[in-house]
C-alpha cells in the first residue's frame, strides 16, 4: 500500500469521495432546514454510500501523480 502524496487533490476530485460529501450533505440537510425532511428521501443518502465504492474504481486521470511528485 502506498499514500497518495497530493491528498488535497485526491479529497477535492475523486469520484469517490464526492458520494461521501454527498450523502453527508442530504443527512445533514433535514437537520439544518427542517422543511426539507419531507422532499429528501431517506434512501438518497444510502444510494451514495453504496455508489462511493463503484466510483472508486472508475479511472480518473486527472488524479495521477505528477513525474516531479506533485
Amino acid at each position: 500500500m502506498r499514500l497518495v502524496k497530493n491528498k488535497r487533490r485526491v479529497l477535492t476530485w475523486s469520484l469517490s469521495m464526492w458520494c461521501v460529501y454527498l450523502a453527508g450533505l442530504f443527512e445533514l440537510a433535514p437537520y439544518i432546514v427542517p422543511y426539507l425532511d419531507d422532499w429528501i428521501p431517506p434512501w438518497l443518502s444510502i444510494l451514495f454510500l453504496v455508489a462511493s465504492p463503484i466510483a472508486r474504481l472508475i479511472h480518473q486521470p486527472d488524479l495521477k501523480e505528477n513525474d516531479n511528485g506533485r
